[in-house]
């Protein structure tokens, strides 16, 4: 039950940032917070990380909805197997983070995302995120290496 928690936290978390961005912020406005390092940008993405996709929205939404069956039951899965905490915890991020920008390409069409990262590294710069995105990020790095630690 918690990993499901996790990943509706998540999901909700995300969308009612997202909801305050569309609602209070102008699209491609630069706002620097945490001294310049993570600059809140508005912007409404068609297709799935960094445009992929964008001009076959059927094909992504198809993808879209068979990843979130996958995570789904991935997760469930998790828990019958007594998997690890790192591979739970990694499979309700990359739910939770799913659903949420599933959420939005089934309801608006497009994604919003709102944050860049300000480290340094232009490139880096140019890719602007949502807490969803970071979660599935995250949650993927973290069923990798509960993987890789069950392999051994």
């Amino acid at each position: 039950m918690l990993w499901i928690l996790i990943a509706a936290a998540v999901c909700a978390g995300d969308l009612l940032v997202k909801h305050y961005i569309d609602t209070h912020k102008e699209e491609n406005c630069h706002e620097p917070v945490v001294g310049g390092h993570i600059i809140i940008t508005r912007f409404h993405n068609p297709g799935a990380m960094l445009g992929w996709m964008k001009d076959k929205p059927k094909m992504l939404m198809g993808v879209t909805i068979l990843g979130i069956g996958v995570l789904a039951g991935g997760l469930m899965g998790s828990l019958y197997k007594k998997k690890s905490v790192l591979i739970r915890l990694g499979l309700a991020l990359l739910l939770g983070g799913a659903a949420s920008n599933a959420y939005d390409r089934i309801m608006k069409k497009e994604v919003t995302d709102y944050f860049r990262i300000s480290i340094g590294s232009k490139r880096l710069e140019r890719i602007i995120f949502n807490i969803g995105d970071m979660a599935i990020f995250i949650g993927g790095i973290l069923t990798a290496i509960g993987e890789i630690k069950e392999s051994f």
